[in-house]
């Protein structure tokens, strides 16, 4: 094997990385979406019934897509990269459908009332976690710009695109 083949199949460790977190990313959503129906329909339920079961299927139709790009991306699969690039990019997009601050703000209050005795336990009976809901809509949307818009970076690099197979 020449030195541009043996280049060529190893894997560049940013895709490795980013396969790893899109996997763990998408199983712990996975498991919030089974175990926390009840609660993932009460943040979006000031949108329509229909609507909000839609959201729920889409976001468990993401989940598979991001586990099936990144297991793909882990063999160097070049659909897969190219199917990594279009649901960071949709993510990007359409961040603040995905992090909405209404559904933020029900979430938050739910929080309050079901552990904000954890606030007051620690000292600060005038803190509640709605006071933290726009902060928490940015730092939700940040993150994803910057993890996607990096991973799209990234992974359109010609030295790194070299190593993924047709």
């Amino acid at each position: 094997m020449s030195s541009e083949e043996a280049h060529n199949s190893s894997r560049p460790s940013g895709v490795t990385i980013f396969s790893v977190l899109i996997i763990i990313s998408s199983l712990l959503h996975m498991r919030y979406l089974l175990e926390q129906r009840e609660i993932y329909m009460h943040i979006y339920s000031y949108l329509p019934p229909w609507l909000a079961m839609l959201r729920y299927s889409f976001s468990w139709f993401q989940r598979i897509l991001g586990l099936t790009a990144a297991v793909g991306m882990l063999r160097l699969n070049d659909l897969a990269r190219r199917l990594a690039i279009v649901i960071g990019s949709f993510t990007i997009l359409t961040v603040y459908w995905k992090h909405p601050y209404t559904g933020f703000k029900i979430h938050t209050a739910y929080l309050d009332q079901h552990i904000g005795y954890i606030l007051k336990g620690w000292g600060f009976p005038d803190l509640s976690f709605s006071q933290f809901t726009l902060a928490a809509v940015i730092v939700a949307c940040l993150w994803d710009i910057c993890f996607f818009g990096f991973m799209i970076y990234y992974l359109t690099r010609p030295s790194v695109k070299a190593h993924f197979r047709q």
